[in-house]
């Protein structure tokens, strides 16, 4: 809201001598024109200018964040701009001046509101320190926000007023003036007058604190609270307190739902004062001068672990949109940490507002209660227990199945809040789909709230208490559970996340979770059932948590709500720990692969080198472009499923960054495989002839048919998108070695074409990707394809027939080609009459 600061004393030691002074008084007023708009003529009546002495730096007088309304066309309507608008004022320097109590200011005055660039004002004045008075002139330009004048610049210039007192108390504790334009009506430089407010904090007086305690002592509030550290008091109240949603219940004279603590000052002795802002929405609330605020001071009560507070009303003047003052401070407050949370009461901080006045007074109303959003926060005070009440009704609402699916399948035992926490997706009858998370605030007597350290009572076993042995006398293990449940539909509106508080069971052996839920609307709604159906730690494909969040209530009544369904696709913490060591399994599977396949490409390069009358003219360009392709594709597919996939960045975020480096060796392995497969494609095709491209040619021709009837055969039994043929091209790797087997039949030869470590290398290469997949289909969650290394169905296409048909068909064309090279490529076909078939095309074959 508002921070406020200014000099209660001029110390000898930060005054400039005036040949300084005089130095850095042009430079100071050369990027503004506000000197040049005369200050006596709109100022004098309120601070006469007087001249500067000495110079003090520092944004020793400046207003954080307070509030603003009017200014007609600069800014939307004053209805959107309440609670939604605000100001600051900086000092860019301060003087005394001779006359005593009068300081020279020159600062920058800013407006922001949520949807335009901010208007600017350099402003230079005097202020009174006797009076509280400030009053500058300045000037600033503005884009225009409207369509017609989008982008056009206007100039501004205007006179800053505001009382600006040099101490506080809870009484005096506001600031409010104006800005008005110096431009004449009817001017396009002219705006109607903003008013301004905010909420001064520093050189603040505690004057109600007896009042306070007064107010606070009679009160007996039954609940066990916990305290604070004396050393932390002000930072544990600041950081629970400052800023926080609380809902309310009741009224204190308007409608308002919501209340939040702003501008709090704490002092280390357990002081504080602060303002107070209502709402009717969570996100937003009004501001200072709307007439329903707060501004309050108290104390921090160490022997009841309390805070008291006693509050006045803001009120707003009759006559001036700038004229605010404080009364009727009759309004107590009291707030704890309570020591137990159940399902009804979530909230880690809790209170009261009361009125001091007789029943009968006019502003008196009944106690309110209010307790805080985000309840499940843990708590620096000390270790919150969480009790239990709902579980034996949820065991009479929920069948579980005890020790029947034992055996079965297999389901996260409940020890662990990483796997029966998750993520949600949801949809209702409508058609109305939203997301959420469901996360756990306790299992058993283990508190967890927000933190990653479960806080379990010293005086109970986290690992006994939370289990209910079953009527049946089945052995499984029933654990006592509570959530929170935050969630929002997209068709929704309002930004405001809504959330369940739900306690039940888990039910180990079945994967079942069930529980009591509450929404905390007007009224607390604690008639809903929620049913989840945990997936098995060894799902079938397709297989996700899925549930359903029910009302209970008849369709009739108002808080009635039609059934949700609930999904995931979450990974539990036991399945991506299993990933992690999978994925570097893969890892170094793929290294020594991509290793393997160096050396073999590195050693037929090095046989055609040595044998460029034999070995280069048999061996087929077809082959090694594949290849070349077969390197090159899943390289750039792995490097760009990185970035764009949810779950495989989700398992690489928990592996502390090791996957990463590891990945990017494979990138770079395969970098290396790629260019000396480029390299051999290259010395091939540098020592082509007419005669031997002939051969080529026919071996293409015979190959690329086959090639494009797999691809379309599969899309179209398929029926994938083009995207995902890049899979299925695979295939075509898979058997890169039936271009060398035409072209060995085209030209009838034979020889030591190929090295037998080359064409054998590279067979097992391909074939074991399969082999393991196999392997993984059987050990493996098949749910989490995507985080895949070695093996990944981006470069290739894997299923369990293909898997045994790829190795085998590989290891065959490698056969053929030793036969090939030891017996002439026509050793293959048994009837002639195919070769002559063949040959019709071919002179090569021919001679």
């Amino acid at each position: 809201m508002a921070l406020i600061t200014f000099p209660t004393f001029f110390d000898s030691a930060c005054y400039l001598q005036i040949p300084l002074f005089l130095i850095l008084l042009p430079a100071l007023f050369s990027s503004s024109s506000a000197a040049e708009i005369s200050y006596d003529d709109h100022c004098s009546s309120i601070v006469p200018q007087s001249i500067a002495t000495s110079l003090r730096f520092g944004s020793a007088f400046s207003i954080s964040n307070g509030f603003f309304s009017g200014g007609g066309d600069l800014f939307r309507s004053d209805s959107d701009l309440n609670g939604s608008s605000s100001f600051q004022f900086h000092s860019t320097y301060l003087y005394k001046t001779r006359s005593p109590g009068t300081y020279q200011v020159a600062g920058t005055l800013s407006f922001h509101d949520s949807i335009q660039t901010p208007l600017t004002f350099h402003a230079f004045g005097f202020w009174s320190e006797s009076s509280g008075k400030l009053c500058t002139v300045g000037d600033g330009g503005f884009h225009r926000p409207e369509p017609q004048h989008l982008g056009e610049t206007i100039y501004l210039s205007a006179v800053l007023k505001l009382d600006f007192p040099k101490t506080s108390t809870i009484t005096s504790s506001l600031v409010s003036g104006s800005l008005q334009s110096l431009d004449p009506a009817g001017s396009p430089n002219h705006f109607d007058p903003i008013w301004l407010s905010a909420y001064a904090q520093n050189g603040y007086d505690y004057t109600m604190i007896p009042q306070a305690n007064s107010s606070c002592s009679p009160r007996r509030f039954e609940e066990e609270s916990l305290g604070f550290d004396p050393v932390w008091t002000c930072y544990a109240l600041y950081s629970h307190i400052h800023g926080r949603t609380y809902r309310l219940g009741g009224s204190l004279g308007f409608s308002s739902r919501y209340m939040a603590f702003f501008n709090m000052i704490c002092q280390r002795d357990g002081l504080l004062h602060l303002s107070i802002g209502f709402s009717n929405v969570s996100s937003r609330y009004e501001n200072i001068a709307s007439g329903i605020s707060l501004v309050g001071e108290g104390y921090w009560d160490r022997s009841r672990n309390q805070l008291c507070l006693l509050a006045c009303r803001i009120l707003k003047g009759r006559n001036s949109k700038a004229n605010y003052s404080v009364g009727d401070c009759t309004i107590g407050l009291s707030l704890w940490v309570p020591a137990t949370m159940t399902l009804q009461s979530r909230s880690n901080i809790v209170g009261r507002i009361w009125s001091n006045k007789n029943t009968n007074d006019v502003g008196y109303f009944s106690t309110i209660s209010f307790q805080s959003l985000g309840s499940h926060m843990n708590t620096i005070a000390g270790p919150i227990k969480y009790k239990y009440t709902a579980v034996e009704s949820v065991r009479s609402s929920c069948r579980v199945s005890g020790g029947a699916m034992r055996g079965m399948r297999r389901y996260p035992n409940g020890r662990s809040r990483g796997d029966l926490g998750f993520s949600i997706s949801l949809k209702d009858d409508g058609g109305g789909r939203g997301w959420g998370q469901a996360r756990v605030l306790s299992i058993g007597d283990t508190y967890y709230g927000d933190g990653d350290t479960a806080m379990a009572p010293a005086e109970s076993s986290a690992s006994a208490a939370d289990l209910v042995e079953m009527d049946d006398g089945h052995d499984s293990m029933i654990r006592n559970v509570s959530y929170v449940i935050d969630y929002k539909f997209i068709s929704v509106p309002s930004d405001e996340v809504l959330e369940i508080a739900a306690e039940g069971i888990y039910d180990a052996a079945s994967g079942t979770l069930c529980m009591q839920g509450c929404r905390f609307l007007d009224s607390i709604d604690c008639e809903i059932l929620i049913k989840i159906q945990l997936r098995p730690l060894d799902p079938k494909a397709g297989e996700d948590i899925c549930g359903t969040i029910c009302s209970t209530r008849n369709k009739r009544d108002s808080l009635y709500f039609h059934p949700i369904e609930v999904s995931s696709d979450s990974m539990y913490e036991s399945e991506a720990v299993d990933s992690m060591w999978r994925m570097d399994v893969e890892i170094v599977m793929a290294l020594v692969s991509l290793t393997l396949s160096c050396i073999c490409i590195r050693s037929q390069i090095l046989h055609a080198k040595k044998h460029l009358d034999d070995a280069l003219p048999s061996m087929s360009i077809s082959m090694l472009v594949l290849l070349v392709l077969g390197y090159m594709i899943p390289s750039v597919l792995n490097f760009e499923a990185l970035f764009v996939n949810p779950k495989r960045q989700n398992v690489l975020l928990r592996s502390g960054g090791w996957i990463e480096v590891n990945e990017t060796i494979v990138r770079v392995m395969s970098t290396v495989a790629f260019f000396l497969s480029f390299r051999l494609l290259q010395v091939a095709w540098s020592l082509g002839s007419p005669e031997k491209s002939k051969a080529q040619r026919t071996a293409l021709m015979v190959c690329l048919p086959l090639y494009v009837a797999v691809v379309l055969l599969v899309w179209l039994l398929q029926l994938q998108g083009w995207e995902e043929l890049i899979s299925y091209a695979g295939l075509v790797l898979d058997g890169f070695l039936l271009p060398q087997i035409i072209l060995n039949i085209c030209r009838n030869s034979r020889g030591n074409t190929l090295t037998a470590f080359f064409y054998l290398g590279i067979t097992t290469t391909r074939a074991m990707p399969h082999l393991y997949d196999l392997y993984r289909a059987r050990r493996y969650v098949p749910h989490f394809s995507s985080s895949y290394i070695y093996a990944s169905g981006d470069g290739n296409y894997y299923s369990s027939i293909w898997d045994l048909i790829a190795p085998c068909q590989g290891f065959a064309f490698a056969v053929i080609v030793y036969v090939q090279q030891r017996y002439g490529g026509g050793c293959v076909l048994p009837v002639r009459s195919l070769l002559s078939w063949l040959s019709k095309g071919s002179p090569v074959i021919s001679q």
